[in-house]
């Protein structure tokens, strides 16, 4: 019976402590950029937290679709606190238009231009969500057109 007894307490403290292991209460967050004209896919989505909202924030990449799910924690975790967060979004596209990939650096691509226009993608950006007690889905609507490929 104390085998039994030992793993549903060690179970029991790992569920109190949550994403994040640091005492906070974390919830995991996914959804959809969009701007005006359609997905925002291939850009970096950050949630930086305001008022009294703990924690460190959130980032993730979203893919063609513009779907993302957020990483809030510097051990990977996918949760992020409950609370209110400014939404910057980022995405770089190359001198022929294309869409680099997340990662890139523009010191990497010096005629980069980024393609979400200020203040979406500024330090500060007027853009602010409330991640429900429950976590879910949070989608992102920038309200303007992104800069698009070239035809």
């Amino acid at each position: 019976m104390r085998r039994l007894l030992y793993p549903a307490a060690a179970l029991a403290v790992l569920g109190l402590l949550g994403c994040g292991g640091d005492g906070l209460r974390r919830v995991p967050v996914s959804g959809t950029v969009t701007a005006k004209n359609g997905p925002v896919g291939g850009a970096t989505i950050v949630f930086m937290p305001v008022d009294s909202t703990r924690g460190e924030g959130g980032i993730g990449n979203t893919d063609q679709a513009g779907n993302y799910t957020l990483t809030g924690s510097r051990r990977g975790d996918k949760c992020v606190v409950p609370g209110k967060y400014k939404v910057r979004v980022s995405r770089l596209m190359d001198r022929d238009g294309s869409v680099l990939s997340s990662d890139a650096k523009e010191a990497d691509h010096p005629h980069a231009k980024e393609s979400v226009p200020a203040p979406y993608s500024s330090p500060d950006p007027p853009l602010v969500v409330t991640v429900p007690e429950k976590g879910g889905t949070v989608n992102v609507e920038i309200p303007v057109n992104t800069r698009e490929k070239k035809r």
